[in-house]
């Protein structure tokens, strides 16, 4: 196996790019899409293992940083929803033209904000063939505490120490999470969610297994928070995970 770093141009800024190469390729291909404030290792390097795995039984695994995340280019207050269906279709084309990459076998993985990002692209883009999903939000709601005079300043300064502008959620508002959702079959979904997310509560999970087309599936994990952040929550949503796409794509 081989991990290649790369950097990924899209309209002039860099999207810096991990690509886990197994030995055998052309192989089925798994992208995997972090969260919000997140980055391509995200929580307790849950990407990493998760594409380390995936990558040991046969399939390439990407991962990578929005722009404004990161190692990539450009500022996180510029971000949107928009941005990011941006880069993950920059990252779609860019693997497209690897030879490591079977070009019919290509799935993604989104996490919160990031499965979102996968249900809208996949939604209006062909060259994906499935789509998981870890704790996605089945629609957006405004954030608690925000007041009018922020509102007027343009830009909100969150309690994680980012500052993002008012047009991520203009952008965000618009987005139909759910209408895009029923889009994707008859391709393959999997929507993977802890029973205790108390960022993207467990009912987001089942409004979006309703409206998904079959074939799908939907997995609840026991206690588990928003990021998995317990090593057995961990283990068990990246062995559902890569044990799905390995049916998926017959591996």
């Amino acid at each position: 196996m081989e991990e290649l770093h790369v950097f990924v141009n899209n309209m002039g800024e860099r999207i810096s790019t991990v690509l886990h190469i197994p030995d055998e390729t052309p192989a089925p291909t798994v992208v995997f899409c972090h969260g919000f404030t997140a980055h391509k290792i995200e929580a307790h390097r849950l990407f990493v293992n998760a594409a380390r795995r995936i990558c040991k039984e046969g399939f390439v695994a990407v991962r990578f940083d929005f722009r404004g995340s990161g190692e990539s280019d450009g500022e996180f207050e510029d971000i949107t929803v928009s941005s990011e269906v941006s880069d993950l279709n920059t990252i779609l084309k860019f693997i497209t033209e690897r030879t490591e990459v079977d070009k019919n076998k290509i799935g993604l993985v989104g996490i919160s904000l990031g499965g979102v990002v996968s249900i809208l692209t996949a939604a209006q883009n062909p060259i994906v063939k499935a789509v998981c999903t870890w704790s996605s939000p089945a629609y957006f709601r405004p954030l608690p505490g925000i007041d009018q005079s922020q509102i007027e300043k343009g830009y909100i300064d969150l309690p994680s120490g980012y500052r993002i502008k008012i047009g991520f959620f203009e952008d965000a508002f618009k987005c139909n999470i759910l209408e895009n959702c029923s889009k994707i079959s008859p391709r393959p979904m999997l929507i993977i969610h802890g029973s205790q997310d108390n960022i993207a509560p467990v009912e987001h999970a089942k409004m979006l297994y309703e409206k998904a087309g079959e074939p799908k599936k939907l997995v609840i994990i026991d206690g588990a928070d928003h990021s998995f952040n317990r090593k057995d929550w961990e283990d068990e949503v990246i062995r559902i995970t890569t044990e799905w796409f390995k049916e998926v794509f017959k591996k």
